[in-house]
């Protein structure tokens, strides 16, 4: 078995793995193997959040992210991840609008039944700004935390 560049042995397995805002890395989900497989055009913001170097920061200032496996240091053990994760991270849900709540953004329900918001002209744009990364890094730990097979909680926080 040879060695990647970051000295890691080249082991079997998905080609990608996510490593967590703590530095951690866990093997992927099915679903998340789907979704990393799928093709997505360049400028698609849906597509995923590959890191081009593990120590590589997203958006919001964090560590976490899908990568490649052979670019984790050979230090770092590779993690399972929870057999019911995808189901588990189904329950917990995904509103986009929980963020704009969590800012004090203003949201009106339209006539024909969609839904606009607004940010709050009393929030200051930088203070708004913290209140939406605090709400996403608390929800991206609450998702790594129902993929870890360890974890004393087993789901906590759902």
């Amino acid at each position: 078995m040879g060695k990647s560049s970051s000295g890691r042995s080249v082991d079997p397995g998905f080609r990608y793995v996510y490593v967590n805002q703590d530095g951690s890395v866990r093997e992927v989900s099915p679903a998340e193997r789907t979704y990393i497989s799928t093709e997505f055009a360049g400028s698609d913001s849906g597509r995923p959040y590959i890191k081009a170097s593990f120590e590589a920061r997203d958006g919001w200032g964090s560590l976490s992210g899908f990568i490649e496996r052979c670019m984790v240091p050979a230090r770092i053990r590779v993690a399972p991840v929870h057999p019911d994760y995808d189901a588990r991270a189904e329950e917990l849900g995904f509103d986009i609008l929980d963020a704009h709540r969590a800012a004090g953004d203003i949201i009106e329900r339209n006539a024909d039944g969609s839904v606009s918001w607004t940010p709050n002209p009393r929030i200051p744009h930088e203070e708004r700004y913290e209140m939406i990364r605090d709400w996403e890094l608390s929800y991206q730990r609450r998702r790594e935390r129902l993929a870890r097979v360890d974890d004393p909680d087993d789901g906590a926080d759902r």
